[in-house]
């Protein structure tokens, strides 16, 4: 599948956002909240799975895709999770969607959760898969999490430290990833602005506390994880699917955010599965 063309809208503080979309828009509606920071056709695998029966959205994170414009630019836009949430909102308005499934993929799990907190009528269900929720004190975080909120918390304090950072991370950003990804996973690497922006980005949703907005998102959530995402550490899904009220947690073998992405058949069915029940509530 190809995705369509993008087509813009500007938030309201200004900021231009690149959406894409696949299948019918009389169909339900599938809201994809992907990994920051992360290009579009990252999610075609999940777009195509979904588009024979639903209407699927997606768009690319706010400052970091199309024209994104000079540093004053960005530095005039809002860089909470809570304006990448709005985002999402805001995406739907664009395309006439008055509610929708959210689907999470690793820090997008909490814009989802975020913006179901703050518009629970605009939202049918959600799920939420191999979430990051390293910004919730106490809950066990992966070596992974730890050393790149870290890097991510300097680089977001200063332009230059940013660029140092990529510069030391340049030969290291996509090893062993599948060739496939490579480019796409390298986007907000590839220059010194994007990754200052994916810092200031990406750092907020890691620095995020989510246990304050679980009570207040009521729908009926699946909530995935792997035995061994050494990534994004399977505790905090437990957690999440355990306070949230209408939370099911569901637990493969094996998986992280990047094999998420590949929606093998396994993932394409718990997700079928789950979508196909909220039909009838």
């Amino acid at each position: 599948m190809t995705l369509l063309s993008p087509a813009e809208l500007v938030a309201a503080d200004g900021a231009v956002l690149r959406t894409y979309t696949a299948g019918r828009p009389d169909r339900p509606a599938v809201v994809v909240a992907s990994a920051c920071g992360m290009p579009a056709p990252l999610c075609h695998r999940w777009m195509d799975v979904l588009a024979a029966d639903h209407h699927v959205i997606t768009w690319e994170t706010r400052g970091l895709f199309g024209e994104p414009g000079g540093p004053e630019a960005f530095d005039d836009l809002g860089h909470r999770v809570a304006d990448q949430a709005a985002d999402l909102i805001a995406v739907m308005d664009h395309h006439g969607v008055p509610v929708a499934h959210l689907m999470g993929l690793c820090g997008g799990a909490v814009i989802a959760l975020r913006a179901a907190a703050d518009r629970p009528d605009r939202v049918a269900s959600l799920s939420l898969w191999h979430g990051d929720y390293s910004g919730s004190p106490g809950w066990p975080t992966t070596d992974h999490q730890d050393n790149l909120k870290a890097l991510l918390a300097i680089g977001a304090g200063d332009r230059a430290d940013a660029a140092a950072i990529n510069a030391a991370l340049a030969s290291t950003t996509t090893a062993d990833l599948p060739p496939d990804v490579v480019e796409l996973v390298a986007h907000p690497y590839s220059d010194d602005e994007l990754f200052y922006r994916y810092c200031v980005l990406t750092g907020a949703i890691m620095h995020t506390d989510v246990r304050g907005l679980l009570a207040s998102v009521p729908h009926p959530s699946l909530v995935v994880t792997s035995e061994d995402d050494h990534t994004a550490h399977p505790a905090g899904s437990h957690r999440v699917a355990e306070a949230l009220p209408g939370g099911v947690l569901r637990v493969e073998p094996h998986g992280d955010h990047i094999s998420v992405f590949g929606a093998g058949e396994r993932l394409q069915l718990l997700l079928t599965e789950f979508l196909e029940t909220q039909r009838h509530v």
